[in-house]
């Protein structure tokens, strides 16, 4: 099978450092996650990975483009962390190869463990004023690991899309993946999420970030991210996420 997916690096990346990951998906909770650690934490850009899969798109800041789904890379303390920032959603057909080129690319790179940063969505969010993070992944040791640094595990529930893919592929690889999503808006940009998330990052890493900018400008974030919003709304059709809202045959 031809390879789908490749890594564009514009230095090395040290071993046993950490993927943190944020696609877009409900409330665009990873990708407002990402931007704001890469922010936060003065991360430099380290390259991009592509693919056909991907949007025929280029992004442009400051008269200078930028691939949709981009590598930035920096020390935090003793800890190389690497994020895999994403300004477009997967599509449906790009979903699975995308999970095993990550598996294997942390492989590659002998990195240490993945983050995925995400939401959840919930029906009675507008009633909710600080978000809860849950920790989810297939590694029992992981889930006791996030539990004992405070955050709670998911008991019930489905997880659909890119993330639930990366997590198969990733306890298949014994790869370590951590996914930590936040009660969010399904079709709203949620910063208010994506502070809850970092800060459940923080709790496990140990590495504080300062999430007040977010919480501050949340009314500004979510307008500048309509229209992302809505193009991932329409390319999450179909990978999953329909499950979200469902009760397990098995807790009928």
């Amino acid at each position: 099978m031809k390879k789908s997916w490749s890594s564009f690096l514009y230095e090395e990346i040290p071993e046993g450092g950490t993927l943190v990951v944020g696609i877009p998906d409900v409330g665009l909770v990873g990708p407002i996650s990402t931007s704001h650690l890469v922010k936060a934490w003065e991360l430099r850009s380290v390259g991009y990975f592509d693919s056909p899969d991907l949007p025929p798109v280029i992004l442009f800041h400051d008269a200078t483009p930028l691939m949709p789904m981009r590598l930035y890379g920096g020390y935090k303390g003793n800890d190389y962390v690497l994020v895999l920032h994403s300004d477009v959603a997967i599509p449906p057909q790009g979903i699975h190869s995308l999970a095993s080129f990550v598996v294997s690319f942390t492989q590659e790179k002998k990195l240490r463990r993945v983050f995925l940063l995400g939401g959840i969505a919930v029906q009675e969010r507008l009633n909710i004023e600080t978000p809860k993070t849950y920790a989810v992944s297939v590694d029992r040791d992981l889930l006791f690991y996030a539990q004992e640094r405070g955050v709670e595990p998911l008991r019930e529930g489905f997880i659909g899309g890119v993330y639930a893919q990366i997590l198969k592929e990733g306890y298949k690889a014994r790869v370590p993946v951590l996914a930590l999503l936040s009660e969010c808006f399904l079709n709203y940009p949620d910063p208010g999420a994506s502070a809850s998330t970092l800060q459940a990052f923080s709790k496990i890493t140990g590495h504080s970030i300062d999430v007040k900018p977010l919480l501050e400008q949340e009314e500004e974030i979510r307008l500048r991210l309509r229209e992302m919003m809505k193009r991932t709304m329409e390319a999450m059709r179909g990978v999953g996420k329909e499950y979200e809202y469902t009760i397990p045959a098995l807790y009928v």
